[in-house]
């Protein structure tokens, strides 16, 4: 299993250590992810591979000893399946809300058969905006230019790797690097891919994320 604190998550960290100047909200909203094609995160994400219907749940954080003193970050949540589904990713974010730009790739089953193409389709360009970050599968992509529901974009961003092939339906959301906040709910301080759970409706999962500072 990959458990990893984001690359925007070291920024978070490190901005809650200054405390409200500049204001940076706690970490401790929860959300869980499909993950349908097994991938495996990253501290280069910048959103979950594909994040589920349900709401963010707020969890409850406290500070525990590991190994030293108070050397650990803890949040625990339950979450509950508004559906049939499995679920196979976890994430922690400092917004309780999703982020506000999230689409689907379009228009054909190869959509990107390489790894250097730069044209994007999606289903509504509008959710989107120049400058933004953007997250499909493992790889992070910049947005440099939109016609209608075209992006035209800049591959393998924030340490990335360009995969070769993006394919019809899959996710594109919007996320934060560090230094970058264009992106409305995007910051993803942590996130995790686990076994598949196999969830009827009203199915509950509890988590204990903890994050050890060293």
């Amino acid at each position: 299993m990959g458990a990893v604190v984001t690359a925007k998550g070291r920024e978070i960290i490190a901005g809650r250590m200054r405390g409200s100047s500049p204001s940076q909200a706690e970490p401790l909203n929860v959300a869980w992810g499909q993950n349908p094609a097994g991938l495996t995160a990253a501290v280069t994400d910048v959103g979950l591979f594909k994040e589920a219907s349900e709401s963010r749940v707020a969890g409850t954080s406290s500070v525990v000893t590991t190994t030293t003193p108070n050397d650990t970050y803890q949040v625990v949540a339950t979450v509950t399946s508004g559906s049939t589904q499995s679920i196979a990713e976890v994430a922690l974010s400092d917004s309780a809300s999703k982020p506000t730009a999230v689409d689907a790739v379009q228009t054909s089953s190869t959509v990107i058969g390489s790894n250097s193409a730069t044209s994007l389709i999606v289903a509504n360009g509008a959710n989107f905006s120049v400058n933004q970050y953007i997250q499909v599968r493992t790889e992070v992509l910049k947005i440099t230019a939109i016609s209608t529901n075209t992006l035209t974009v800049t591959r393998a961003q924030n340490g990335s790797t360009a995969i070769s092939t993006i394919a019809l339906n899959d996710v594109v959301t919007g996320g934060n690097i560090p230094g970058v906040s264009n992106v409305t709910n995007g910051s993803l301080y942590f996130h995790a891919e686990h076994g598949a759970q196999n969830l009827s409706s009203g199915d509950q999962v509890s988590y204990t994320l903890a994050v050890k500072h060293t």
